[in-house]
């Protein structure tokens, strides 16, 4: 019920305030009334009193206008009604404070001046042209040190208050900055993901399809001239198929659960394919018409999971540009180089006789590769080989793989 109440006072400033201005107004009414406002002064006191009171409600929503309408009117009050000081006291004292706190920081200083002159001025009056008895030892340090002592006891605390409502503006606004960096780092993590994804798709979907058209655009020929064979083209075109609606169903299960691309297996159970299985691909590929051939130097070792997959991902997404752009009776090579520190990938076709071949347009796959080595620490270089035909290369650091 307190927290309720709190925040409720925090979300209602000028409710809070004219309860408080109703509670200095009938202070100073009961001031007036008890003797403290001279009988001659009570009606100008109270008329001064509901005056000076009226800004208090303002006095945290627009604390300088606030502040300077109850300036006015206590001056105007002292200058031409003396013996009001004690109906306007307090409300003076209040507007002075909020000033400090919840004004710039000029009105600091501006509020201290304007306290300690209102509140000397007409005892100094008094002193000076008293003609009755002389002044004694401690009335000036009455007179003057008794409103020094008020004004700098309402500046200290208004200040205070004024360091703590700016500390809980930073601290508002560095939980707003956390917030929204906290957002920005989950659209991040959510684009990676959308774009770790889309690899996946292309890489599977890409090379599925390049697979299954060139197998049976061989199976139209073999059908006419060999009917077990073209068999055979449409068991691989089945297998090749499957393979890929477990890679797209896979796929669509880490989507739906969130999975994180950590290299290891997929939420459909199935490991996820690295260098051990690029000899399997190369034959898969090779089964489809394509003649290409594997060769693997150096001593192969076990690979991170996310290192192996980028390895596999890049001789797949390359085979599948020689099927779709040279076509599939280009003679490829795909090389393996083992070192202690270092995995290179070599793709390379012999190409069509004609012109220097082109990169291809209008696709995401070479800059997939690129992504996925980078992410890796590797790189990716493709262009034309000088001897013909088109090459891939893929160097991944194996550092810590040992």
């Amino acid at each position: 019920m307190v927290e309720r109440f709190v925040t409720l006072c925090r979300r209602n400033p000028v409710v809070v305030d004219a309860v408080l201005a109703a509670l200095l107004l009938y202070v100073a009414v009961t001031w007036t009334l008890e003797g403290k406002v001279p009988r001659a002064e009570q009606t100008h006191a109270l008329v001064a009193a509901v005056l000076i009171a009226m800004p208090v409600v303002l006095r945290r929503t627009h604390p300088i206008p606030a502040a300077v309408a109850a300036a006015v009117i206590a001056a105007v009050a002292q200058l031409f009604f003396p013996g009001v000081g004690a109906a306007i006291l307090l409300p003076a004292l209040v507007m002075g404070y909020s000033a400090i706190a919840y004004g710039p920081r000029w009105a600091g200083s501006a509020a201290f001046v304007l306290i300690f002159a209102g509140a000397v001025i007409q005892p100094s009056i008094s002193l000076l042209t008293s003609t009755v008895d002389p002044p004694g030892p401690w009335a000036l340090p009455l007179v003057y040190g008794v409103p020094l002592l008020i004004a700098l006891l309402v500046w200290l605390f208004g200040s205070l208050r004024r360091a703590a409502v700016r500390r809980t503006e930073q601290l508002r606004e560095r939980a707003r900055l956390l917030e929204d960096s906290r957002r920005q780092e989950v659209r991040i993590e959510l684009l990676a993901e959308r774009s770790r994804i889309s690899r996946e798709v292309h890489d599977v979907v890409a090379h599925s399809l390049s697979g299954i058209i060139a197998q049976a655009d061989g199976g139209q020929f073999a059908a006419q001239r060999d009917p077990q064979k073209a068999v055979d083209v449409l068991a691989g075109i089945a297998t090749t198929g499957r393979e890929a609606l477990a890679d797209v169903r896979g796929l669509l299960e880490m989507l739906r659960d969130s999975g994180v691309d950590d290299g290891a297996d997929d939420e459909a159970g199935r490991p996820q394919p690295g260098t051990d299985d690029i000899a399997a691909l190369v034959e898969q590929v090779r089964s489809g018409g394509l003649p290409v051939g594997l060769a693997v130097t150096g001593t192969p070792r076990p690979v991170g999971g996310g290192s192996g997959l980028t390895a596999y991902r890049v001789v797949q997404e390359a085979l599948t540009n020689v099927l779709k752009h040279a076509g599939p009776a280009t003679p490829t090579r795909v090389g393996l180089e083992w070192t202690d520190d270092e995995l290179t990938v070599r793709v390379r076709d012999e190409g069509a006789r004609g012109p220097v071949p082109r990169p291809p347009r209008g696709g995401h796959g070479l800059v997939g590769m690129r992504e996925r080595a980078a992410l890796h620490g590797g790189s990716v270089e493709t262009g034309p080989h000088p001897d013909g035909g088109w090459a891939v290369r893929l160097r991944l650091p194996l550092r810590g793989e040992r």
